[in-house]
């Protein structure tokens, strides 16, 4: 089949299976509206309290509550309907935890700070980064309904009417994420640091598949004209082989190191940007203004005063309390996880908890990080460490966002290296109390005005359509931020200086946005979404290069089904030239969020396995850790899909 011209997009397969019809049985109530009749409290450690009112189950507040159903359950060939709603929180709201034949999954829903609809695990991905990670904005007090199926092929699931997840699971492993969640098996419903409401919670049975799934086996692929390849040849020659991107990284890390949102380095580096951006003969480039949190670390230390002396590696987590001046001396506590905090309330009191939580995931291991400070001071501990949250160390601790209850008491709260959170919890299990003494000078200062970097190249045709691509600008106060996003940010702005520079315009306006507080905030996505609300309807995608800068995989992609062909091309011509073209669903990174939640069909650059959780947030994270080559790399799969998208004849299906 040949393809004469840019403007053509011709079928390469076509759909092979065809439509499964369902019946069902009548529905079936599983809650009265009254009592707890066939349910029983999960005993999750941190739990909020459980009660019936107006209707409803109220999970209130805890790190997980939740409910278990004590009645028999399918394992397949079903569906289960409730309504549900966040009152307080904003995280997931319905956590749903079924069967699927002799495995279990869980439904999230309203995850990952509020938006996120997915299901964990899928071969060993969770419910933000895998083929069924949706995304959609959930008000508060309003009841959404919510209905999942479940079939030998499929697991497909209803958000009100409109279908957000639909995948053929034949092939794959289902389980759950370790932790916790486990205690919902085999059917169970909960909520994170947020208090939900459930009620109308119904089953019925299912001959076959479910009206509306596909059982699979549709491999819709677009294939890209002759013309366009062309391009893309030129394009991915031109990228990798240009030195423009690794010279420019070296001189961002060595010249204005840490880039930490209200810090003059932060600033220095956007100037510096600017200017190189205009020298660049790129369009419209500017800085938009954001507000942005200032969190100052100050001085610090870990000292260790019993079994003997000795100074312990450390890193204040972003957002802590400082300790009293003369520090905090304490004894102290190791635990693994709030369950076994829980149990031992009573003597964490007057301590300092360690949580020696082992890596699994980041996705699960950082809710020590980001909530240990709130569990520890509901035991009444006087501060709270974790065990970095890496699965490699050289004595070199992990810094990272962290968060307070106001209604819980704040204490300070910092990272150990894995190898001393070990030794102290060895310590203990011999019988020896540690002792640790705590210096933290933290303190939070005024909010100040920090940028989003904007450059442009203008359409020909369509100016007003506009695909974005970036990374974000800022890093931690630690290290050079070099995989942590610089090398993001540079493969990105490569990729617009080459399209500028080395190819014809695109049809469409291509976008650079570098955005700021990433790490401490996500104000600069929030900001872009702010100042560009009247034209998100013709942002046509968005781009993010935020999972370091390895050799790359392809891209996680979230949109509509109606795209998967046109993104299925690209995927090929990706894997034949870059070796990158897995594409699978689920590409909202973080500065993008706020993109996603107003329709906008979204990418995140993914790498193949690497090394990035052990710098991420560590000084060690500096620019040698980049290799230039995978660098290259990243710029040619960035420029690839940006050209693709600007350029196509007609914009990607929403």
């Amino acid at each position: 089949m040949r393809c004469h011209g840019w403007t053509l997009w011709t079928v390469l397969l076509v759909m092979l299976t065809g439509q499964a019809t369902a019946t069902a049985q009548d529905w079936k109530p599983m809650f009265d509206g009254q009592t707890l009749s066939g349910w029983t409290s999960t005993r999750f450690g941190g739990g909020g309290e459980i009660e019936v009112a107006d209707g409803a189950i109220v999970l209130n507040m805890g790190m997980l509550t939740g409910v278990n159903y004590t009645n028999p359950t399918p394992t397949v060939d079903y569906e289960i309907e409730l309504e549900a709603r966040r009152t307080v929180g904003s995280d997931f709201f319905c956590g749903l935890t079924f069967p699927v034949q002799s495995d279990f999954a869980t439904l999230i829903v309203g995850g990952w700070g509020g938006s996120v609809v997915g299901i964990s695990s899928l071969d060993g991905e969770d419910a933000a980064h895998n083929e069924t990670t949706a995304y959609q904005r959930f008000d508060a007090g309003r009841w959404y309904r919510i209905r999942l199926a479940v079939t030998a092929t499929n697991l497909s699931v209803w958000i009100d009417a409109e279908r957000k997840i639909n995948t053929d699971i034949r092939g794959k492993k289902i389980s759950l994420r370790a932790g916790d969640i486990e205690l919902s098996k085999p059917l169970g419903i909960a909520s994170y640091s947020t208090t939900a409401e459930l009620r109308g919670i119904r089953m019925r049975a299912l001959g076959g598949n479910p009206a509306g799934t596909k059982p699979g086996g549709k491999t819709n692929v677009l294939v890209l004209p002759e013309a366009a390849v062309s391009r893309l040849d030129h394009l991915v020659a031109a990228a990798t082989n240009s030195p423009v991107a690794v010279r420019r990284l070296a001189q961002l890390c060595d010249t204005f190191g840490p880039r930490f949102s209200g810090t003059t380095n932060l600033e220095a580096a956007i100037d510096w940007m600017l200017r190189e951006m205009r020298t660049d003969g790129l369009d419209n480039v500017h800085g938009e203004p954001v507000t942005v949190p200032r969190w100052q670390r100050g001085n610090e230390s870990a000292e260790l005063l019993a079994p003997f002396t000795g100074r312990l590696p450390m890193l204040g987590l972003g957002g802590s309390v400082g300790t009293p001046p003369g520090g905090i001396t304490a004894p102290v506590l190791v635990v693994t996880n709030y369950a076994e905090l829980e149990q031992r309330a009573t003597e964490a009191r007057g301590r300092i908890v360690v949580f020696n939580a082992p890596f699994t995931e980041y996705g699960d291991t950082v809710r020590f990080r980001s909530t240990g400070a709130i569990e520890a001071a509901k035991a009444g501990a006087v501060a709270s460490l974790i065990r970095s949250v890496t699965p490699f160390s050289l004595q070199t601790p992990h810094t990272g966002s962290m968060r307070y209850d106001p209604a819980i008491p704040s204490i300070p709260h910092a990272a150990l290296t894995p190898e001393d959170a070990g030794r102290l919890a060895r310590w203990q299990a011999a019988g020896i109390t540690p002792v640790i003494k705590l210096v933290m000078e933290a303190q939070t200062l005024p909010s100040t005005e920090s940028r989003n970097v904007i450059a442009e190249v203008r359409g020909r045709e369509h100016p007003e359509q506009v695909v974005v691509v970036g990374g974000h600008v800022d890093s931690w106060d630690v290290g050079q931020g070099a995989q942590d996003d610089g090398g993001g940010c540079l493969a990105a702005w490569e990729a617009v200086r080459l399209i500028k520079q080395r190819t014809t315009p695109p049809r469409r306006t291509v976008r650079l946005v570098l955005w700021t507080n990433e790490e401490n905030g996500l104000a600069g996505g929030k900001a872009y979404r702010d100042a560009h609300r009247e034209e998100l309807a013709n942002h046509v995608a968005a781009i993010e290069a935020d999972s370091g800068t390895f050799a790359p995989s392809g891209f996680g992609f979230t949109g509509s089904e109606s795209a998967w062909p046109w993104v299925r091309g690209v995927s090929a011509y990706l894997g034949q030239n870059l070796d990158a073209g897995d594409i699978k669903a689920g590409g909202g990174d973080a500065d993008l969020t706020p993109l996603l939640e107003h329709g906008v069909p979204c990418f995140g650059l993914r790498m193949k396995p690497n090394h990035y959780f052990w710098f991420h947030h560590t000084a060690a994270d500096t620019v040698d850790k980049v290799a230039p080559a995978d660098l290259q790399r990243c710029t040619a799969a960035l420029a690839v899909l940006t050209l693709a998208l600007a350029d196509s004849d007609a914009p990607l299906p929403r």
